[in-house]
């Protein structure tokens, strides 16, 4: 061979006074060996007399290689510069400048990257990969980091998964998932349990619960059944006619909790879930008020009974175009009922005052005239009175009792007079025979 120092069969030992200390190639070539290189226990390949390969005793089972690397502890790997480089655990796997630089007694761990899980001295079983993944946990356990700077800051948490780069960064706590470019509860908030954010820059603010998306983002939205979401939910179900939705434990047999609704949802034409009301229609009032102090409500109810506040009349039907506010109810095509009873505010709306002494009853001569003048009774309205304005029930009934009481009363005076002049009558009937007997008496004397 030209230029190379070839082994074939031999063993060669490196930093043994067995062999030769040193073996230099010509310039541009290169050493080949054939056979196996024996490194003796707790000795190591060295670069410009810094310990760069390390084999520790077959009963540690440690690997290391980079300058300052860990050497106990059994069963770890260690690959970077200052990889594990005070570790006494066990199991662990150290990858990347500084990973796992302050572990001690933390065992079957995996941290890769620049100063992954840099701080941990006795966490276990923690799965840290990217740049600074976790650098800042000490005894944290079973967590997952995976991208740059994900769970940073978590010195004690445990059972957290942070996968995107960022995700987590504020988080010190547990049971946390955050998944995203920045994914993380919200720095005021830093010590949340069982909480769940998903997407770029979803923020988290309150124990147990899960966002998705970033909250500040409204072009954020969720679909399912669907890749191209059009509202903050887009739901597509997979048979027409039906919503998708389920709530299971809220059923049409399900009783009212809340009686003061005064709103309910339903869909448009797209199948957008809209709010919708009963607007001119009887329909219970909200409990709260608006932020200006001022109900929505036209009903409320209390007491057993329904009360509408307010001025406005209240309309049943679509032909009625025109009302007044001096009425409360206007009904279309009038109203059906077994019974109706109206109430009277005091006795003198009623129609007895016509039998009082001090009623002044018109003569029916002067009664006659008005008729002949006006075409109807005194009092009672005329039709196109009764047209443009309507009928009052209660006043109409007090008016038409009026007129039947005058009309006792012309009857009882005319029974008077009509008893009057049969007792007048019956008194000129006797007269009238007792003349006729003396006219027979003188007749027959005159014979």
């Amino acid at each position: 061979m030209i230029n190379k120092l070839l082994f074939t069969t031999a063993l060669v030992g490196l930093g043994t006074t067995a062999f030769a200390q040193s073996i230099e190639t010509p310039a541009n070539t290169a050493l080949t060996i054939a056979s196996s290189i024996t490194i003796p226990s707790s000795r190591a390949i060295q670069v410009d007399g810094n310990p760069f390969i390390r084999l520790n005793t077959p009963a540690s089972g440690n690997v290391a290689m980079g300058f300052g690397t860990g050497q106990g502890g059994s069963n770890n790997t260690f690959i970077g510069t200052s990889a594990g480089a005070v570790t006494t655990g066990q199991a662990n796997v150290f990858i990347g400048s500084s990973a796992g630089a302050n572990n001690t007694t933390g065992l079957g761990n995996l941290f890769m990257g620049q100063q992954a899980g840099a701080t941990n001295v006795g966490g276990n079983y923690n799965l840290f990969m990217g740049n600074s993944t976790g650098s800042t946990n000490s005894s944290g356990l079973g967590n997952t980091a995976i991208g740059d700077g994900a769970l940073l800051k978590n010195s004690a948490g445990t059972h957290n998964v942070a996968i995107g780069r960022y995700a987590g960064v504020e988080s010190r706590n547990d049971e946390n998932v955050f998944i995203g470019f920045a994914a993380d509860v919200t720095p005021a908030t830093p010590n949340l349990t069982n909480v769940m954010a998903l997407g770029a820059r979803a923020r988290v603010s309150q124990n147990n619960s899960i966002v998705l998306g970033d909250p500040t983002n409204a072009a954020v939205n969720l679909g399912l059944g669907t890749s191209a979401p059009s509202t903050k939910l887009h739901v597509v179900s997979s048979a027409a006619n039906t919503s998708g939705l389920r709530l299971q434990n809220l059923t049409s047999s399900s009783p009212a909790t809340v009686l003061g609704s005064t709103k309910f949802l339903t869909v448009d034409a797209n199948g957008n879930v809209v709010m919708a009301s009963l607007n001119a229609s009887p329909r219970l009032a909200t409990e709260t008020s608006d932020a200006m102090g001022v109900s929505e409500s036209y009903w409320t109810l209390g007491n057993g009974r329904l009360s509408r506040a307010g001025s406005e009349p209240v309309v049943i039907g679509n032909g009625i175009a025109k009302v007044s506010g001096a009425y409360g109810l206007y009904v279309e095509k009038g109203i059906l009922t077994e019974k109706v009873r109206v109430a009277v505010k005091n006795s003198s709306e009623w129609a007895d005052y016509v039998f009082a002494p001090s009623y002044k009853l018109r003569k029916l001569e002067e009664v006659e005239a008005f008729i002949k003048s006006h075409g109807h009774l005194p009092g009672v309205p005329s039709a196109e009175q009764v047209v443009a304005e309507g009928v009052d029930v209660a006043g109409m009934d007090a008016k038409l009792l009026e007129k039947v009481e005058e009309l006792t009363l012309y009857m009882v005076h005319m029974n008077k007079k009509m008893n009057a002049l049969e007792e007048e009558n019956a008194k000129l009937r006797r007269k009238n025979t007792a003349i006729e007997r003396q006219v027979k008496q003188i007749r027959r004397s005159s014979k």
